[in-house]
């Protein structure tokens, strides 16, 4: 009975959604929609011409789903936010997803991560990055638990050497490492658009944070938020950012906390943070110095749960 109950809403929100004239922004997170709900709201959303945002964050539509609504952004000229994250995305919806947004010029924030990728290839990704190539339309892509590796990663960011648009990558929660980062700070060397990246929970280590560092202090000056939390980074990689920061003026948030914080990195960062203008206002990191017998140590603070 709730299931056929839920399916008869569904339905008819979907309905409601084609003769909606005043309905901007529709969040139906976590609502128990399946892919028959999907093909009912797709419906509503191709007759629509005034939604700009929608979620269907945590709901199982699976690979049909998917599908529909590649084929919806087809026809639909107006939505302009789509967050498709966990909802058992597959390789196969995925590519369709992407080979759309070839063309699709609404489209400028997009939320996929979490999905349920097979391949071991990085197929996926590789068509992401295809179509970053030519998409000047994206300006904030959500990239979390694909399963991406340096391979991957070093797809994207040759791909993104051309684009001018996209400004956020969030690629937390995969397996990037070294080389991954690598990749990346030839990117930042570019002085893209680039303006917030996120490499939390991956493997970077100090030898990736480095290279990045070398970016940040010498090339980029428009980079703004780089996290880089929990990814086995140790003393000689966060001094190396710290001394980048005292070089580079427009990096202004910086998440680094679940990385080996020892005495000459926690030096380092209470320096950038002290002072009449200090470097790193606290407020945009998410560790905070304090000292217990003359030793500085950083504590973790909350506002890398809000910086995402």
């Amino acid at each position: 009975k709730q299931w056929y109950q839920r399916r008869v809403a569904i339905t008819a929100g979907g309905k409601a959604l084609q003769d909606n004239k005043f309905l901007e922004h529709l969040n139906l997170g976590m609502c128990d929609i399946e892919a028959k709900g999907t093909e009912a709201i797709c419906t509503g959303i191709q007759m629509n011409d005034n939604l700009r945002s929608l979620s269907l964050k945590g709901n199982k539509i699976g690979r049909q789903g998917g599908i529909l609504l590649s084929a919806t952004l087809q026809v639909n000229s107006s939505l302009t936010e789509l967050d498709i994250s966990d909802t058992d995305q597959t390789d196969e919806s995925l590519i369709a997803l992407t080979t759309v947004l070839l063309d699709n010029t609404t489209v400028k924030k997009l939320n996929v991560g979490n999905p349920l990728v097979t391949s071991e290839q990085e197929e996926t990704t590789i068509h992401f990055a295809k179509m970053l190539h030519v998409n000047y339309s994206l300006t904030e892509l959500h990239l979390c638990k694909h399963g991406m590796k340096d391979f991957g990663a070093t797809q994207l960011a040759e791909s993104l050497k051309d684009n001018k648009t996209l400004m956020y990558l969030n690629l937390a929660c995969n397996k990037i490492s070294e080389d991954g980062a690598r990749a990346f700070s030839s990117l930042l060397k570019l002085n893209t658009p680039l303006k917030q990246l996120s490499f939390a929970s991956n493997r970077i280590g100090n030898n990736g944070l480095a290279a990045l560092s070398e970016a940040i202090a010498t090339n980029n000056c428009n980079l703004t938020t780089l996290w880089i939390n929990n990814n086995g980074i140790t003393e000689m990689g966060l001094c190396a950012l710290a001394a980048a920061l005292r070089s580079n003026i427009t990096l202004s948030n910086i998440y680094l906390w679940g990385n080996e914080l020892k005495n000459t990195a926690c030096n380092a960062f209470e320096q950038l943070m002290e002072g009449g203008k200090p470097r790193l206002l606290q407020h945009n990191t998410d560790v905070v110095p304090y000292v217990v017998d003359g030793i500085t140590y950083l504590a973790e603070t909350g506002h890398y749960l809000f910086s995402h």
